[in-house]
Parts: structure tokens; C-alpha cells; sequence
């Protein structure tokens, strides 16, 4: 009886470790992403007073810029010249003036060599 009450703690105690090193599922990155892009203005969703002149962009850790394009609702694409010291928190970029109609801002940022990317969209009327 003793035995098998030691053969039955092994065989639990080596169960549990396999499943301490079985690979964990991948997590649902719906619902683990989160967007180093802590703010913007125009803010995301928002609808402003024309004519926008800059987007101040606000990132969470700092993150080194190296793509942004604002696309208006007459499908051109604007690609905004960035260049980047390093990464920093915040961002001023220079616009032309948008105009009435509505925007998608995408952009991609690196973070220690990782690479982060996103959208958002505003209004201006």
C-alpha cells in the first residue's frame, strides 16, 4: 500500500511538472494588445474645427517614429517625412492645413528594437 501510495505522489508530482513545461497557448492578442500610442491630437474619434495645421502624437514607453501617413476620405495618402533622434514621448508633425472630411492616421514606431504599429481616424469640419 505504501508503495503504490509513492508510485501514485511521483506519478502526480511528474504530471505537474510536464505541465509547468508544456508551452502555454497563445494568449488572444485581442484582448492582451495594447497600443503604445497613449494619445493624440486630434484625438482618436474625434471630430475638430478646421483646419488642422499639426498631430501632436504621444507614445507610452518612448518609441522612435519611423513611419506616418494621414490618408484623407478622397483616398489620397500624405507620407510625413520623420526622422527620429531616438525614442522619445512626443511628437509634433507639421500638416498642411486638413481641410473638411474625414482621416485615418497610420503609423509605426520601435520600442528597444520592436516594432509597434496602429491606426486611428478623426474628423475635421
Amino acid at each position: 500500500m505504501a508503495i503504490l501510495r509513492a508510485k501514485a505522489r511521483f506519478a502526480l508530482a511528474a504530471m505537474a511538472l510536464l505541465g509547468a513545461c508544456a508551452e502555454a497557448p497563445p494568449a488572444d492578442p485581442a484582448a492582451t494588445a495594447q497600443s503604445i500610442l497613449q494619445s493624440s491630437t486630434p484625438a482618436h474619434g474625434s471630430t475638430v474645427v478646421g483646419p488642422v495645421d499639426s498631430l501632436e502624437l504621444r507614445f507610452s514607453p518612448p518609441a522612435r517614429l519611423l513611419e506616418l501617413t494621414v490618408t484623407g476620405s478622397d483616398g489620397l495618402t500624405m507620407p510625413m517625412m520623420v526622422t527620429a533622434v531616438g525614442e522619445v514621448a512626443r511628437y509634433s508633425i507639421p500638416l498642411s492645413g486638413l481641410q473638411a472630411g474625414a482621416y485615418t492616421v497610420n503609423w509605426r514606431a520601435a520600442v528597444a528594437g520592436t516594432s509597434h504599429s496602429d491606426s486611428f481616424r478623426f474628423t475635421v469640419r
